[in-house]
């Protein structure tokens, strides 16, 4: 949708969690300890919500805004030479529309700019953020047993029974019979 991160989570992102899908899926109780957990869930305090020092330096750097800011200053030079001493005093000419024109693209362009490499650094933090646990697992070091004991609930359907003991089934084991 393009919305940065606070615009999504002040106006999509409810507040309150309410639903237990799991629940709700495999016809079990709610659980409101499982509910009121998740509702306090914030977001990953090492996620990126700003830019770093070096990714403003190359939004600084980048070919558009160096072109732009050496058209900007040659304006302000030609806006000096015409007796002008301030540039808002040089308001409604040629140079001031000029100067006013490259500032506004200049601005633009780093929001843009802004905008890409924050979205690019806050997916790149969330594609990688669990690698340590994933090589864990890939080297065959599994969690904890208390992770891996299915649950002992009781349920209303036997086809739930059977997903439930389904969902928490090694791949392994499974076969087509």
């Amino acid at each position: 949708m393009g919305n940065s991160g606070d615009v999504y989570e002040r106006h999509y992102m409810p507040s309150f969690i309410d639903a237990d899908c799991q629940a709700i899926y495999l016809g079990t109780t709610r659980r409101e300890d499982l509910i009121r957990a998740v509702g306090r869930l914030e977001r990953h305090d090492d996620a990126p919500d700003k830019l770093n020092d070096t990714q403003k330096k190359e939004i600084s750097n980048h070919p558009y805004i160096l072109k732009k800011v050496k058209a900007r200053k040659s304006y302000a030079l030609k806006i000096k030479e015409d007796g002008y001493a301030t540039i808002k005093a040089a308001k409604g000419t040629f140079w001031y529309k000029k100067h006013h024109e490259a500032q506004r693209k200049i601005n633009c362009k780093k929001n843009k700019l802004r905008n890409e490499l924050l979205d690019n650094a806050i997916n790149n933090f969330h594609e990688t953020v669990h690698v340590d646990e994933v090589d864990r697992q890939m080297q065959g070091i599994l969690p904890d047993t208390e992770v891996l004991t299915p649950s002992t609930i009781e349920y209303e359907l036997e086809e739930r029974a059977t997903v439930a003991k389904l969902l928490f089934q090694p791949l392994d084991e499974l076969h087509e019979d």
